[in-house]
């Protein structure tokens, strides 16, 4: 109770009454209409909400309006979640919100609509801005709940099809007030990790529970993404916004770590094509440049050729001389030294270009085969990384284990191939453990009816 002696100054009263305020009601729900509505340059939402005997005026600030998924109107029924408190410098009552929805679950399907209808108009959902994924993907950004079943079935997928994979996972919540900004985080985080894709998933569940995945805030953020996106939201006939806004939609998350993945055996067989093909290249590429080097040495002997020509023309002049030695024998024997100097001359002059050329040409040839093998050795060893990445030593250094009975050498595949209180050897990265089987549970599922089919 207040000492009546005690004397306030308006901004001290001020702020006792918004303190009191805040801690006597803390967050509530309002319902309301309407009654009217700004939006400032700032971003920020200016209402008042009225029902048939009273009026509140209301605040929304940027950073939470973005949320809403809807511009309100007038006339508009909402319900909201709020702070009530008292603007000091006017004296008057106001609500801070936090969280707005239209009043009634039935508006949910007409707000989806009109999204899906704006965001259509934008481009946002065309498939000209979609990107491939990448043909191969070794490192996964997984965005959803750490608590969620969607979670367990892309692990289970991965494990069975693609164990080569590495992924991280950036928990958020998929549902409920606080989903909405928390998903719009791990992406950012995720996006900006270096990761080669990311999936976006969560189980199935009605309208309002899948609805954080259709608020504009949360689709224009997966459509932001840099990095190739797939969504996978719900069951296949759940289709949400941000699902349109991913570069590939999948059905259910299980689908979605099978479509990001390429499985281990394909990739395996694939890497042993390249290696076949890398072998032929090779061998042509030798024999190419052993013909090359082959042509260079026959194109050596043409100067031989010509002067072999030249001695030809030679001797038939010098067989012409006891004829004209009459009509001056001083004058022939001056040509021939001229011829002979001429000859000299040219054969040198030939020999040396071929010489050249040579030279000129094997180096080439040296320069040229050393920048292949060096380029093939590189390939070899980044293909050498990926074979051994996928090794059995490699996936037991992951943290798997593979068992076999203490005397014997076959592998346990099943729970059908054990009894309780047989005893396994349990090999491990570094070594063998001896275990008892205490307990053994049958899972349900297309791996137990292949090996029980197969017995």
């Amino acid at each position: 109770m207040i000492d009546l002696k005690t004397v306030f100054s308006v901004s001290q009263l001020a702020r006792h009454l918004n303190d009191h305020l805040r801690n006597e009601f803390g967050s509530i729900r309002i319902q309301g209409e309407v009654a009217s509505f700004t939006r400032a340059s700032s971003g920020h939402w200016y209402l008042a909400l009225k029902d048939e005997s009273a009026q509140l005026k209301a605040v929304m600030f940027r950073q939470r309006n973005v949320l809403a998924g809807f511009f309100p109107a007038v006339g508009d029924k909402v319900e909201v979640l709020a702070q009530l408190t008292m603007y000091e410098q006017r004296g008057e009552l106001q609500l801070i919100i936090d969280v707005m929805k239209k009043a009634g679950q039935g508006n949910l399907h007409e707000q989806y609509l009109q999204l899906k209808t704006k965001l259509t108009q934008e481009g946002l959902f065309d498939s000209a801005r979609k990107r491939p994924l990448p043909s191969v993907v070794f490192n996964l950004g997984v965005i959803t709940s750490l608590q969620a079943a969607a979670l367990a079935d892309v692990k289970q997928a991965l494990a069975r099809r693609a164990p080569h994979v590495e992924y991280s996972v950036y928990h958020t919540a998929v549902q409920g007030e606080q989903a909405a900004a928390q998903i719009i985080e791990a992406l950012r985080k995720a996006d900006s990790a270096g990761h080669e894709a990311l999936v976006l998933c969560r189980g199935g569940g009605s309208l309002e529970d899948l609805w954080s995945f259709n608020v504009e805030a949360v689709v224009r953020a997966v459509a932001a993404c840099k990095t190739p996106i797939v969504v996978g939201v719900g069951h296949e006939t759940d289709v949400t916004l941000a699902e349109f806004a991913a570069d590939l939609r999948a059905a259910t998350p299980t689908a979605a770590a099978e479509l990001i993945s390429w499985p281990t055996s394909e990739l395996l067989s694939e890497i042993q094509s390249l290696h076949v093909g890398l072998r032929k290249a090779l061998r042509h590429r030798a024999q190419m440049l052993v013909q090359r080097v082959d042509r260079a040495e026959l194109g050596l002997l043409t100067p031989t050729a010509y002067l072999n020509t030249l001695e030809s023309r030679l001797s038939t002049a010098n067989g012409r001389l006891p004829r004209l030695v009459e009509r001056g024998l001083a004058q022939q024997n001056n040509s021939i030294q001229v011829l002979w100097e001429s000859v000299s001359l040219e054969m040198n002059a030939a020999q040396n270009s071929a010489n050249r050329s040579a030279q000129l040409l094997e180096s080439g040839l040296m320069a040229a085969q050393r920048r292949n093998i060096a380029a093939l050795d590189s390939r070899v060893d980044r293909l050498g990384s990926v074979v051994e990445a996928v090794s059995p030593q490699r996936t037991l250094e992951r943290g798997y284990a593979f068992l076999q009975p203490q005397h014997g050498n076959a592998v346990v595949r099943s729970v059908l191939d054990v009894q309780t209180g047989d005893a396994l050897r349990a090999t491990v990265a570094d070594g063998e453990i001896l275990v008892n089987v205490r307990e053994k549970t049958e899972l349900r599922g297309p791996f137990n009816e292949d090996v029980k089919n197969s017995r």
